[in-house]
């Protein structure tokens, strides 16, 4: 089935009664149907509640709060806005650090369409007068590391965290692997490890030990010796010999 022809079919199911709605969530201000997401792509239907939006703000004091620049790329088409103003914000380094710089505030209508590259770009409202609806699709980058989010008011650098689509889903995946007791865990961590953080790394070599105590402990004796991380280096010679005076037949590769 094409895009299209799937998308006409979603949508008729939709103007049924009862309406068969896609899964979704939803919160005072933000209601969002999930047309498709698959882990790597999602496509959803969001609607903004206006008087929802104007008491969060009042609220917060006219703060906006955060402003985050996540992994991947967002493709926007606004639908409905008839009274919608937003602010285009980029991720820059400056004199060695992170910082959010505002552009100026936009008026937007129906039809407008937004490109961003997350990591680097990001979109927030600044004024919301009606309701609005945004058709929404968004492509995630299995191998961005790290997500960053800043204060909205002085655009500086609050949090630096795992990027949800790369590391926190390796680690996720390796512990679920090593709690099925999948052996081929192992090759996974030995043949991805050159590419992970130190701390990525780490966790990989710990989940292969729990799983297989003696490939595990090789890989170990691999950090010991090549890690480029001295850190590593260090915590990995001091849990070897640990490992070697509890079990002593770890040495004996037979």
């Amino acid at each position: 089935m094409s895009p299209q022809a799937w998308l006409q079919e979603r949508l008729a199911s939709m103007a049924q009664h009862p309406a068969d709605l896609p899964g979704g969530y939803a919160d005072p201000v933000l209601q969002s149907l999930v047309m498709l997401d698959d882990g790597r792509v999602h496509l959803s239907l969001a609607i903004v509640d206006a008087a929802a939006w104007q008491a969060r703000r009042t609220g917060l004091g006219g703060d906006p709060g955060m402003i985050d620049f996540a992994d991947g790329w967002t493709r926007l088409k606004v639908l409905i806005a008839d009274d919608l103003v937003v602010q285009q914000h980029e991720l820059i380094s400056a004199k060695g650090s992170l910082r959010a710089i505002p552009n100026p505030p936009l008026k937007i209508g129906p039809g407008q369409e937004f490109a961003l590259a997350n990591a680097m770009e990001a979109l927030r409202f600044t004024h919301v007068g009606a309701d609005a609806v945004i058709l929404r699709l968004v492509a995630r980058d299995p191998l961005a590391r790290q997500a960053v989010e800043c204060d909205s008011q002085s655009g500086a650098v609050v949090r630096v965290r795992q990027a949800q689509s790369h590391e926190g889903r390796i680690r996720m995946t390796l512990s679920l692997l090593r709690s099925l007791g999948v052996g081929e865990a192992v090759s996974v961590v030995r043949d991805g490890m050159p590419d992970w953080p130190a701390h990525l790394r780490w966790h990989a070599v710990m989940e292969a030990l729990a799983l297989e105590s003696r490939a595990g402990f090789a890989l170990l004796e691999d950090l010991l010796r090549d890690d480029p991380d001295s850190q590593i280096r260090h915590q990995a010679s001091q849990l070897r010999d640990s490992l070697l005076a509890r079990y002593p037949d770890l040495r004996d590769p037979t």
